[in-house]
């Protein structure tokens, strides 16, 4: 089961990631991470207000991941162990080859895969929603998280701030 909570957050992240890199990579084209000295503190109390109530949709989010593919798999012949050996090998040019999936396996996730999508959808609508509540635009989100990500001193005035914001 263990495996199978660590596999469900590797795959929720990458239909997370996926659908982000696309639009992320799109916007990196126009604008780069935003200067360390551009990015106020009310912006970061915003950006860590957001990632906070991010961090508690993404377990919801897993959650009815998790119970999508338990009750798909519920009348099928795979187990969660292989449902996510064939998911991962999908990303995995090497690891893909290796497998041996049957027609009935590929048919499992060909079924489960359009229910993962729906949930994947809702999850961007939320976070998109999360993001605009929080008072940043998308793509200022963006800018502030890949500066938190790729500068120290953004980083330390980040997890200050955020420590600040969970305390109250």
């Amino acid at each position: 089961m263990k495996i199978f909570k660590r596999s469900a957050v590797f795959i929720l992240g990458f239909f997370l990631i996926a659908g982000a890199a696309f639009a992320q990579g799109q916007q990196m084209k126009q604008q780069q991470a935003a200067q360390p000295d551009s990015i106020s503190d009310k912006e970061l109390k915003k950006f860590a207000t957001a990632s906070q109530k991010m961090q508690k949709v993404n377990g919801e989010i897993q959650q009815k991941m998790m119970a999508e593919v338990k009750a798909a798999l519920k009348d099928k012949e795979m187990d969660e162990k292989r449902f996510q050996q064939i998911m991962m090998s999908k990303r995995n040019k090497k690891m893909a080859d290796s497998m041996n999936v049957t027609p009935q396996e590929e048919q499992t996730i060909k079924e489960i895969q359009p229910k993962l999508m729906k949930v994947r959808q809702g999850a961007q609508q939320q976070m998109m929603s999360v993001i605009q509540e929080s008072g940043l635009q998308p793509q200022r989100f963006q800018a502030i998280m890949r500066a938190v990500q790729s500068n120290p001193e953004v980083m330390k005035r980040f997890q200050k701030i955020a420590q600040d914001t969970m305390k109250k």
